[in-house]
This record gives C-alpha cells, structure tokens and sequence, in this order.
C-alpha cells in the first residue's frame, strides 16, 4: 500500500517521536525529543539517507 505522503521516516526514542522528510531531508515534526537528540538523528539520516530511501521504496512497493 502507498503512503500519500513523500518519503519520510519515524523514529521512536522511547521519550517520544520525530520525523523525517527524506527526499530533501527536514524535520517533519518532533513530540518529546530533546533538540539535541533531534540533531543527532537528523545527522544519522543524511549518513544513511540513500539505504532509507531504497528502504521506505521496498516497503511501499514503488519500485524506486
């Protein structure tokens, strides 16, 4: 099933919630995670954001 949203991910910290656009990638939201964190996870995405995309598109079947 597609999302109708773009590409994007979730990330649970376990105080709360945030995220991601990944195609360009911002902060879609956060909920309860500390602005440091928020950084040190935005860091993590651009590093990984090529495996993510190839990711999110395996797993809404559009075959990008």
């Amino acid at each position: 099933m597609r999302e109708p949203n773009p590409p994007h991910i979730h990330v649970d910290t376990g105080d709360g919630e945030c995220k991601f656009w990944l195609d360009p990638i911002s902060l879609a939201r956060s909920r309860g995670v500390a602005p440091a964190q928020v950084r040190k996870i935005e860091r993590l995405v651009y590093e990984h954001r090529a495996r993510l995309l190839e990711k999110y598109h395996e797993h809404h079947g559009d075959g990008n």
